[in-house]
């Protein structure tokens, strides 16, 4: 059997030796994938993992992949949507929104967690409010500690 170019996940260097079928309906020729969803998620293990830069594409099938907007991933990068849409153009994203993503990834998709997301929601609402409050500490015969 040939192998399948697997041009629907918005990539376009990746190709199936198997686990796929193609098959007749009523309204032309298809393929059938077996475990669409398996398939997807190694394709996006493996961009964690290679070794070089992520493209605009792969940063926007891992974004994808996480089931988050754009508008939802620069809020945890700390970017407008605007920017994300430039970064999925782009022919490699930089650095330090490449390691972040991967880190997103890894730690909301392989480890099943959503504390990443959560933690910097928190810091985002943290930003957000004033922190005026005064603080009293005292000294005891331990060291210091934050007065009642």
């Amino acid at each position: 059997m040939n192998p399948y170019h697997y041009v629907q996940c918005g990539l376009d260097n990746v190709w199936l030796e198997n686990g796929f079928d193609r098959v007749e309906t009523p309204y032309g020729k298809t393929v059938k994938i077996d475990c669409a969803d398996k398939l997807d998620a190694a394709i996006a293990e493996w961009l964690t993992r290679k070794p070089a830069p992520l493209s605009g594409r792969e940063f926007r099938f891992l974004r994808l992949q996480l089931d988050l907007s754009q508008k939802r991933i620069g809020e945890l990068l700390g970017k407008e949507a605007q920017t994300v849409a430039l970064w999925e153009k782009s022919a490699a994203v930089n650095t330090d929104v490449d390691f972040m993503m991967r880190h997103i990834y890894r730690q909301t998709a392989v480890n099943s967690s959503q504390t990443y997301v959560e933690l910097v929601d928190y810091l985002n609402a943290l930003d957000r409010t004033e922190h005026q409050e005064k603080i009293s500490f005292h000294e005891t015969k331990d060291g210091w500690e934050k007065a009642a």
